[in-house]
């Protein structure tokens, strides 16, 4: 009973406590409603506030459409108004290049009328040119003409007499003289006056010695780059070759010329004591004043020998020229320049050129494209590419040391490109060559007189070629700093013929002694040097002293300035009194060069 009493009250408080439960439940769940609605109302609020937003902005973009569209109108209205305006320019420009089309093909027919005109223009400059020309060569015929009167009413007058004696033959031979040299004095002037061509293409130097030749050559848009000939018949890699011609046994035909002419190799299987006629050399100093007695006898005609060199050296000329520029008419396109000794006579000059003529040099016997100029010119031109910025005012010495001459020029500074008139000249017969005499001297007192006679007038090739072997392997190479210099000449080798030429006992056996050695040291060599440079030095010193003025250089060029001894012992004696004593390079082909720069000089000028 008691049990079941209790069983009731409990469920009655279950019952009781449920709808408590609820109402917490509710309750809750209502807050966390009623905190959603705020929250909503909240949201909703923003939405609104961002529809608000947004209806601002769409009215601002509405706004800025329509100003938009009507900017675009306005656009379109422009557009349209400049294509109107476009399709006028359009027609313009179209008028206009039709316009353009009519004045291009006027101007056309008018560039070719002026063309004509030029053409016509030219050909009468030419014609005028050629009559002034002809007008001059009238009047120079003329005076030549008239040159020729003269002379024969004067030699016609003497001819009158009944009798002819030594006095008027002597003034005959004095009218003559006087008319060949006013005659071709006047021919070379007329010459010189010409107008140079204006199509000169390529400048020749030729450099035609008395012992030597050589030329240079340059184009005239590379006037930098001068070029010289090394290759020579017989002979490549020396910047010359002997002024020599070996003729056949009546000397109407070259057989040889240049280094083959002169020297030969004996034969030691072939000696022979007599060789046949012997080469021509120093036939140019036919062309200077010197005496007669000092001029070498030839077989022939100078004149002869002087064109037969110029025809064969005037060979490799064109050769080289043509094969570097093959388009250039040698005749036509190029300039030649000799340099000739400064002391030249108008008529040794004009000899020249009718030599140069005749040997097919120039294409007429007064064409310009042959030009002269002195060998100190030359020189002096070479001489200012070389010359350092120096002083004005001061003195500038020249020294060309050739083979068989030394010419001195002092010339004033005027300023560091230009130098002015020549103030002081010296020359002497000294030079390489005269070295050589020493040798030959030399051997003289270890061959005797009689041998060496005879292999000159005998066998004259062997002896040039025992000078030449000398000159390559003894002279050139000493320098005069090495005590211990030594030259040995193979006699029987080098000249086999003087095998039988050497009859004297004592001579034979001293020779047989030495295996036919011949040696030269350094004291006999300096001996055979010295006579030479002692006499060059006393030339330079004699013109130096002589201007009594400050010299800021001195140049040595020539053959044998190539000399180490005789650079140092000019610049031991000289080197307090002047400051630069150089040696260009090359110096053995400063005229060729120079003659080269003159060329350019004169076609600018």
């Amino acid at each position: 009973m008691t049990s079941e009493n209790s069983k009731d009250d409990s469920s009655k408080n279950i019952s009781s406590d449920k709808p408590r439960e609820v109402i917490e439940k509710l309750g809750f769940g209502f807050n966390k409603l009623n905190n959603k609605f705020v929250n909503i109302l909240e949201e909703n609020q923003k939405i609104k506030q961002q529809c608000k937003n947004l209806e601002e902005k769409i009215q601002e973009i509405t706004r800025i459409n329509s100003e938009l569209n009507e900017k675009n109108q306005k656009i379109l209205n422009n557009y349209s108004e400049l294509n109107i305006k476009n399709q006028e320019i359009l027609r313009i420009n179209s008028n206009l290049i039709e316009e353009n089309n009519v004045f291009s093909h006027i101007n056309s027919e008018l560039k070719k009328q002026l063309q004509e005109r030029e053409k016509q223009f030219e050909k009468l400059q030419k014609h005028v040119s050629n009559l002034e020309k002809q007008r001059n060569d009238e009047l120079q015929q003329i005076q030549q003409l008239e040159m020729v009167t003269q002379t024969l009413e004067k030699n016609l007058e003497i001819m009158k007499h009944d009798e002819i004696d030594d006095n008027i033959i002597k003034v005959l031979k004095e009218n003559n003289e006087d008319f060949s040299s006013n005659f071709l004095k006047s021919l070379e002037n007329d010459t010189e006056k010409s107008i140079l061509p204006s199509d000169i293409r390529v400048v020749i130097g030729l450099d035609f010695g008395v012992t030597y030749s050589g030329f240079a050559y340059c184009h005239v848009l590379d006037n930098r780059n001068i070029c010289l000939n090394v290759n020579w018949p017989g002979v490549v890699g020396r910047l010359k070759t002997n002024t020599v011609l070996q003729y056949d046994d009546e000397y109407n035909n070259v057989l040889l010329w240049g280094a083959p002419a002169l020297a030969k190799k004996p034969n030691r299987r072939k000696v022979r004591c007599n060789e046949g006629n012997k080469p021509i050399e120093l036939f140019k100093l036919h062309l200077s004043d010197l005496p007669d007695e000092f001029k070498p006898k030839l077989p022939i005609d100078y004149k002869k020998a002087i064109t037969d060199y110029l025809k064969e050296i005037g060979k490799v000329i064109k050769e080289t020229v043509t094969l570097r520029w093959p388009r250039i008419d040698y005749f036509k396109d190029t300039l030649l320049v000799i340099p000739v000794p400064a002391e030249f006579s108008e008529k040794s000059k004009v000899i020249l050129r009718i030599c140069a003529y005749n040997a097919g040099l120039i294409k007429e016997e007064r064409s310009t494209n042959l030009q002269f100029t002195t060998e100190t010119d030359a020189v002096t031109m070479y001489c200012m590419k070389n010359l350092t910025p120096a002083q004005s005012d001061t003195n500038v010495i020249i020294i060309d040391c050739g083979d068989s001459t030394v010419y001195l020029t002092t010339r004033k500074l005027i300023s560091n490109d230009q130098l002015g008139e020549i103030t002081e000249r010296s020359c002497d017969f000294l030079g390489s060559a005269s070295i050589n005499d020493e040798f030959i001297e030399y051997l003289r007192k270890k061959l005797g007189d009689k041998p060496m006679d005879l292999l000159r007038d005998n066998n004259y090739e062997q002896m040039q070629y025992l000078i030449q072997h000398f000159c390559r392997s003894g002279k050139i190479p000493f320098t005069g700093d090495d005590p211990d210099f030594l030259f040995e000449l193979d006699i029987r080798k080098l000249i086999p013929v003087i095998n039988q030429y050497i009859n004297n006992g004592k001579i034979r056996k001293t020779l047989e002694e030495n295996e036919w050695i011949i040696e030269i040291d350094f004291k006999t060599m300096k001996s055979l040097f010295d006579p030479v440079i002692q006499k060059i030095l006393y030339l330079i010193k004699s013109q130096l002293d002589n201007t009594h003025e400050t010299y800021s250089a001195m140049f040595l060029v020539g053959d044998f300035s190539e000399s180490k001894y005789l650079q140092k012992r000019i610049k031991e004696e000289f080197g307090q009194r002047v400051n630069n004593i150089s040696v260009p390079l090359q110096p053995g082909t400063a005229i060729s060069r120079g003659a080269v720069i003159y060329g350019l000089s004169a076609i600018n000028n």
